[in-house]
C-alpha cells in the first residue's frame, strides 16, 4: 500500500461554494492548501471540512448512477429517434455489458472517487497539523478527523466495489511533492489488490467508529458512528460476492453491524416513506449518510439534477420548470412492471408514467417526433429495426420508458433540485439484515425485517387494507422487495451481482442479451486514462493488458 498522495487533478480539489447541511463554512480557494499552511482558525477548518462532505454530491449525479443503475436491471440509457443519446455507444455498452477501458463515464467515475480521496486526504492533513486546535479541544479535533477519515473510507468502499483492484493512497504531499508530479517527477501509487484494499478498509472503519460523532439532529449530513456500521455491513454482506476472505463469518458480522445501528439509537423509518426524498428535506431520522444537495448550489458538477437526466425535452412545461430537460435514462421496462404485478404502493411515487400537460393552459404535452402525445410508456417503442454496430440497439421513440420522480420535482424549478440524497437509509439496512440472517438459515427473522420495510410503504400510501404481512421469504423476494425499496438510489450492479442476476438485465424487448460467463465484468476495467497518467496501475484480469504490460 503506498502511504503518500503525490497527484492531484487541477481544479477538482478545490474548495466549492456551495451550501451544505453540515453546517460548516465553505470558501473558494484555486489550491489546496498543507496542514502547516491553512487551518489555523476554525472557519478555516469548517472550510476544509465543508469541502470534503461536498465530494458526497458527485456520487449520485452521472457518474456512478450509470455504473450502478444502467449496468444493473434498473435503468437504461437508450438511444432516441434520430440518434440522441448514442454517444458513441457508451450507454449501449453498459447495458449490453460490453464497456472497455476507453468508456468515457467510467473514466469520469474512476476520476470522481480519486479526487476525492485527495480531497479527503489533503483535509485530514490539515487537520492533524492545525495549529487551530489547543489540548482543551483536541477531543473535537479526533473526531473532526475520524469524519473525515470516514468520508475518504467511503470513497474507497466505492472503488472497491466497481473495481477491485486500486491505489491505496492515505497520506497528503506538500505543493513541491505534488509539483515534482506534475513535472514527471516522483513516485505513483500501485494497485493494491482487492483482499488487501478490503482488510485495509475493514481495520479503517473499526479504528474509528468510536471517534466518529454520535447520531443526533445536530450532526445530519456527517459522516457518523452509523454511517461507519452502515460501512461495515456493506463490506461484509458483499465479501462472498467479492471472494475476499473475512475473519469470521461476514453474514453474521453483517448482523453485528446492522444490530448497532439499530441498537444504538437515534434512527427509525420515517413514518412517511416519500419524506425521503422531499424537496423540503423534513430530515427523516431514517437517514444515515446524506450528500446535502441544493437548489441554490453554484457549482454543476455537484447540483442534483436528476430532472435534466431523466424528463422529455418538453415536460418542463407540466410544472412550470425552468430546467433544459435531455430526455436520457428511464427505467428497464421490465424493472418497472415488478411493481404493476406486485400491486405495489411506490410504482407512481417512483416513476412517471403517463399523459403530461402544459401546467398552464391544459393542453396535452406532445414530442417532436411527429407531434406524438408526450405519454411516458413502461415499454419502449422501438422506431425501426436497424441496429447499431451489428447489435439490436435501436432507436425508441422520444416518449418511451419510466421516468424517474423518486425525488419529486417541485413548480417552478429552476436549473438545481433542493432534495436531499441519502446515500445510506435504515430502509437499506433492514433489508441487508433480511439478507444476512436469511443467508445464515433464518428465515423467520428474515421475513420480520422485509415485513417491517413493506408495511412502512404500504402505511405511508394509504393502502392498509391491502397490505398482508409475508408468511416466509426466499433470496428470490428479498432481491424484489429491494428493487422496490430502492429504485434509483445506486444498488443495482451490486445487488445484481450478489444474487447471481447480472447478466440478465430487465430490458428483454430490446433482444440486447448480455453476453454469459464472462465474470471478468463484474468488477469494471481500470481506464486507459489513469493508466496514461500512471503506469504503474495494472489493468483488471480479463480486460486487454496495457500496453508492455
Amino acid at each position: 500500500m503506498k502511504k503518500k498522495i503525490i497527484f492531484l487533478l487541477a481544479g477538482i480539489v478545490s474548495v466549492l461554494s456551495m451550501p451544505s447541511c453540515t453546517d460548516l463554512d465553505e470558501k473558494v480557494y484555486d489550491k489546496m492548501q498543507p496542514g502547516d499552511q491553512y487551518g489555523s482558525t476554525e472557519a478555516e477548518v469548517k472550510a476544509m471540512m465543508g469541502n470534503t462532505y461536498n465530494t458526497l454530491k458527485s456520487y449520485l449525479n452521472e457518474r456512478f448512477l450509470y455504473l450502478s443503475e444502467n449496468a444493473g436491471s434498473m435503468a437504461v440509457t437508450p438511444t432516441r429517434y434520430g440518434g440522441d443519446w448514442y454517444d458513441g455507444g457508451q450507454f449501449r455498452e453498459f447495458y449490453m455489458h460490453t464497456w472497455t477501458a476507453q468508456t468515457r463515464q467510467i473514466h469520469t467515475a474512476w476520476v470522481s472517487a480519486s479526487s476525492a480521496i485527495a480531497t479527503c486526504n489533503a483535509t485530514i492533513d490539515m487537520l492533524e497539523k492545525s495549529s487551530f486546535f489547543k489540548a482543551a479541544n483536541a477531543a473535537q479535533q479526533k473526531e473532526y478527523i475520524a469524519s473525515m477519515r470516514g468520508v475518504r473510507a467511503f470513497w474507497y468502499y466505492v472503488m472497491l466495489d466497481n473495481w477491485g483492484n486500486i491505489p491505496l493512497v492515505t497520506e497528503y504531499e506538500d505543493h513541491e511533492d505534488l509539483e515534482h508530479h506534475e513535472h514527471g517527477e516522483g513516485e505513483l501509487p500501485e494497485i493494491t489488490p482487492r483482499q488487501e484494499a478490503f482488510d485495509w478498509l475493514v481495520k479503517e472503519v473499526n479504528e474509528i467508529i468510536s471517534d466518529c460523532p454520535d447520531a443526533s439532529d445536530a450532526n445530519y449530513g456527517k459522516f457518523t458512528q452509523k454511517a461507519a456500521y452502515m460501512l461495515l455491513a456493506k463490506l461484509y454482506l458483499n465479501a462472498e460476492a467479492w471472494k475476499v476472505n473475512v475473519e469470521g463469518n461476514a453474514y453474521q458480522e453483517c448482523i453485528k453491524a446492522c444490530n448497532n445501528i439499530m441498537e444504538l439509537g437515534g434512527y427509525e423509518l420515517a413514518p412517511n416513506w416519500s419524506d425521503n426524498f422531499a424537496y423540503t428535506n423534513p430530515r427523516p431520522k431514517e437517514a444515515i449518510l446524506t450528500a446535502c444537495y441544493s437548489d441554490k448550489d453554484a457549482n454543476a458538477d455537484f447540483c442534483f439534477r436528476m430532472m435534466n437526466l431523466t424528463l422529455h425535452y418538453s415536460d418542463g412545461a407540466s410544472e412550470g420548470g425552468r430546467y433544459s430537460a435531455q430526455n436520457g435514462i428511464i427505467a428497464q421496462p421490465d424493472y418497472v412492471q415488478l411493481f404493476v404485478d406486485n400491486n405495489d404502493p411506490r410504482l407512481n411515487a417512483t416513476f412517471r408514467i403517463g399523459q403530461r400537460f402544459n401546467q398552464s393552459t391544459g393542453a396535452q404535452l406532445t414530442t417532436g417526433q411527429n407531434n406524438d402525445p408526450l405519454n411516458y410508456t413502461i415499454n419502449t417503442d422501438f422506431v425501426d429495426n436497424i441496429g447499431y454496430d451489428d447489435t439490436n440497439w435501436r432507436d425508441v421513440k422520444q416518449e418511451s420508458g419510466a421516468r424517474c420522480q423518486k425525488w419529486p420535482y417541485v413548480n417552478g424549478l429552476g436549473g438545481a433540485m433542493n432534495n436531499h440524497f441519502h446515500i445510506f437509509r435504515l430502509a437499506d439496512v433492514y433489508l441487508m439484515k433480511a439478507e444476512a440472517m436469511f443467508r445464515e438459515g433464518d428465515v423467520s427473522g428474515a421475513t420480520q425485517m422485509v415485513n417491517y420495510v413493506r408495511e412502512r410503504a404500504y402505511d405511508s400510501f394509504k393502502r392498509d387494507d391491502d397490505y398482508v404481512p409475508l408468511t416466509n421469504v426466499n433470496l428470490e423476494r428479498i432481491a424484489l422487495e429491494r428493487k422496490l425499496e430502492l429504485a434509483w438510489e445506486g444498488w443495482s450492479r451490486q445487488d445484481d451481482i450478489r444474487f447471481g442476476t447480472f447478466e440478465k438485465g430487465s430490458w428483454s424487448a430490446s433482444k440486447c442479451d448480455r453476453k454469459e460467463g464472462e465474470d471478468f465484468k463484474l468488477l469494471y476495467p481500470i481506464p486507459l486514462d489513469a493508466w496514461q497518467t500512471n503506469q504503474k496501475l495494472k489493468q483488471n484480469p480479463g480486460y486487454p493488458k496495457f500496453p508492455n504490460q
